[in-house]
């Protein structure tokens, strides 16, 4: 049952579905102009990942086992969340006859379109920087995590894809609205409160930042606002808040799910945290002094290498947004602030945050990348005479 392939039948899906890469890396260039060589490197670094999750799921308990055992009895009901992949996995696996192995591949294919277009908007930020700076940039497109849990049946090849997809949307919205409405559905069916908040952050971004005039704005508004709480409410809905009436219940659910998810061994209490510490916590932690295991220590170095950027750009003098519109700013900003605060307050186990933040940390990363152009060199004084 669990295997790369049974048959010839899976053996020839397998060949045509890891094929699939070529063309993809190929029609990219129109799309996010990305050199062939990069984009097949990013290929075959990612699908090194998906064969080491493969290896690693027949030997610990992994949720991309759960999934393709329980969509071999799957009865094809549509649904969101948990469900939506079952749903998806169902169609390869029973539809399709695609094995364990084959159904990996074609996840892995949806986490590389995802790192594709998250290599292009790093790509399109740091054109103006320093080599060094673009040299930096690049590694982040090699973070094993990244490729690690994009790669594997489950939730997180497809939110990696979408958040990919709008993050690199956002900087042209004009011509890539398409690629941020799909984006949006690649959120609706695997997480769908994330979702919603990707509504609100487009309407809010749109109403800010837009150069519409105001009559334009009023007609925008009327229909942001409806979109944007029904977003909402679907979303809370399925995170369990559907009868939320005040503040009152919103913060005990908090507290609720503050508790969830401590029995594993990368679980932490931030019931007993300040907000500020559960913030740093779920995005930079576990670092090197808290890391337990080869997983630990590799997840601790990346955890790390965002903390310098972050540190980095903080602590840069001159911090010009000028190459990135008014739009990408604030949406960026809106979706990872909103994210980051809701998961690290209903996230205890660090193992799952480091899944989850996978869905706004491109968004974080081209924004503080995009914050390094390259300033013209200034004449000395022995220039300026001559």
């Amino acid at each position: 049952m669990l295997v790369f392939a049974e048959n010839a039948w899976h053996v020839i899906i397998a060949f045509l579905v890891f094929l699939a890469g070529y063309p993809i890396a190929l029609i990219q260039k129109k799309i996010f102009c990305l050199s062939m060589k990069r984009a097949l490197a990013l290929y075959i670094w990612h699908s090194i990942f998906c064969m080491f999750y493969f290896w690693y799921s027949l030997n610990d308990a992994a949720d991309a086992t759960l999934y393709y055992i329980h969509s071999l009895t799957y009865e094809f009901g549509f649904g969101f969340g948990t469900a939506g992949i079952k749903f998806i996995v169902s169609y390869l696996s029973q539809g399709l006859n695609f094995s364990y192995g084959n159904v990996f591949l074609v996840f892995n294919i949806f986490g590389y379109i995802g790192l594709l277009a998250f290599a292009s908007a790093l790509q399109t930020v740091t054109s103006q920087s320093r080599g060094n700076i673009r040299t930096f940039s690049v590694m982040f497109l090699y973070l094993p995590g990244i490729s690690f849990w994009s790669s594997a049946i489950g939730k997180d090849a497809l939110t990696f894809m979408a958040a990919g997809l709008v993050t690199w949307a956002a900087l042209d919205v004009g011509r890539r609205m398409p690629a941020i409405v799909l984006g949006g559905c690649l959120f609706l069916l695997p997480r769908p409160h994330i979702a919603g908040i990707l509504l609100l952050s487009i309407c809010f971004a749109l109403l800010v930042s837009s150069n519409l005039g105001t009559l334009k704005k009023l007609v925008l508004l009327t229909i942001a606002i409806p979109l944007s709480v029904a977003g909402i409410q679907f979303g809370l809905s399925y995170a369990g808040l559907g009868d939320a009436s005040d503040l009152s219940d919103i913060s005990d659910y908090f507290e609720t799910r503050q508790g969830h998810n401590l029995g594993g061994g990368s679980s932490v209490d931030i019931a007993g945290m300040s907000v500020p510490m559960r913030l740093f916590t779920y995005m930079f932690r576990p670092l090197l002094f808290d890391a337990n295991g080869i997983m630990g220590i590799a997840v601790s170095f990346e955890n790390f290498a965002v903390l310098i950027l972050l540190v980095m750009t903080l602590l840069k003098k001159k911090r010009p947004l000028s190459q990135l519109s008014p739009f990408a700013v604030t949406f960026y900003l809106t979706f990872a602030i909103i994210s980051w605060f809701v998961l690290a307050n209903t996230t205890a186990n660090l193992g799952i945050a480091v899944r989850q933040k996978l869905m706004f940390l491109p968004m974080l990363v081209v924004l503080l990348f995009s914050m390094w152009k390259r300033y013209p060199r200034q004449a000395t004084i022995g220039e300026l005479r001559t």
